[in-house]
């Protein structure tokens, strides 16, 4: 007698995304969560991208991102393989907020809102973020730096060019450091790329 294999699902193989639009930048902004209405998560994606292009937000929207798996189920003695959402009704977008790109995605069709408190959308914590990407299969680059916190380093490019600070924080897995430089005279907080800065010479 046979034996009736029930519904189960197995997720053999973790390796399937959506593709999403990348600038080359792939530390600039932060990610942040939006929810969508059940089973909209891929026309959120697109009218998103649309409206970027149309408008010339490349410069402030990187990346948009919804987490796939392949999964193998089994149902009738038969496996069927599906693309599922790892996270459904939710999509992730790596940007650099402000109220204008907040009034721009409000008015997206199928977009619920963005995940955060009453006032401001909140970005996903770099911990858990990386959880998701790994999870995808994204690479995340890390970075060998030959300065630590306390060090003095000289800013070689960008808007800071030519300061001294010291360091404060160093985040590897962004490539960026905290430090505070001396602007008319007060000590202001700035986040600098590893690639625009050098060790200071003593």
């Amino acid at each position: 007698m046979t034996e009736e294999i029930n519904e189960v699902e197995v997720t053999e193989e973790v390796e399937v995304t959506e593709e999403v639009e990348v600038k080359e930048d792939k530390n600039q902004g932060d990610w942040y969560i939006i929810q969508t209405y059940s089973n909209y998560e891929h026309k959120v994606k697109s009218s998103l991208e649309n409206r970027i292009q149309t408008l010339k937000l490349t410069d402030k929207v990187f990346e948009i991102l919804i987490p796939e798996e392949e999964v193998v189920e089994v149902k009738n003695n038969k496996k069927v393989e599906k693309v599922r959402k790892m996270y459904p009704g939710y999509i992730f977008v790596r940007m650099v907020f402000d109220s204008e790109l907040w009034y721009v995605m409000k008015k997206v069709p199928g977009l619920s809102k963005f995940m955060g408190d009453a006032t401001a959308p909140v970005p996903v914590r770099d911990e858990e973020m990386l959880k998701v990407l790994r999870q995808v299969g994204v690479k995340v680059q890390k970075f060998q730096v030959d300065f630590e916190v306390g060090d003095m380093v000289k800013i070689i490019s960008g808007p800071f060019r030519g300061y001294n600070g010291p360091v404060k924080e160093i985040n590897a897995e962004k490539g960026k450091i905290k430090s505070t430089i001396l602007i008319f005279g007060r000590e202001t907080p700035v986040e600098i790329g590893f690639d625009q800065i050098e060790k200071a010479a003593e």
